[in-house]
């Protein structure tokens, strides 16, 4: 797949909170990828990377170089409306454990078993922050590992789920670009 660089938009309302990234067609068609591909997102500007499943746009970002993604992987990317992202198709591996923290401040957690169920199916890579909401409070984990060591894994249900309750205070980790 070529190197392309794409400016960043807003998603389609249906598709926001579902890890979906939508491509320029005309992308889409000249570098084979297939809808449900797995890709990486880079913000180099940033040294953040994120994984996101790929679809084709509809025809209004025809030739526009244009990928709409939501508010939850631009936060992963630190990247806002308009800014410059390249992409790289990928492969996701099963993750075997997955290690969170709270971001930026103390968590307990009573019930991990809730939290991988509701992480099923999801990507993830190092550094990826999830938010949940818990009663009227809005609560943030961060990735700080996970096994494989790969670029992008996708949690399941046999996935290890561990969690440190100490906070995580630092910024989002940097990225392997």
């Amino acid at each position: 797949m070529n190197e392309i660089k794409f400016r960043v938009k807003d998603v389609f309302k249906d598709d926001f909170g579902k890890g979906i990234a939508r491509i320029d067609p005309d992308v889409v068609l000249e570098n084979n990828l297939n809808a449900g591909d797995i890709i990486c997102i880079y913000n180099d500007s940033m040294k953040k990377s994120t994984a996101a499943i790929a679809f084709p746009s509809d025809n209004r970002d025809k030739s526009t170089n244009v990928i709409r993604i939501d508010a939850i992987l631009r936060r992963n990317l630190n990247a806002s409306i308009d800014d410059v992202v390249r992409i790289k198709k990928t492969k996701s591996y099963l993750a075997q454990q997955v290690s969170f923290a709270g971001f930026q401040q103390a968590i307990i957690l009573k019930k991990p078993d809730i939290l991988a169920d509701k992480l099923k199916n999801s990507l993830a890579s190092k550094g990826d922050i999830f938010s949940f909401h818990s009663g009227n409070k809005r609560v943030d984990l961060i990735i700080i590992n996970h096994t494989p060591q790969a670029e992008v894994v996708k949690i399941h249900e046999n996935t290890s789920i561990f969690f440190q309750e100490k906070a995580y205070q630092g910024d989002i980790p940097d990225a392997t670009i």
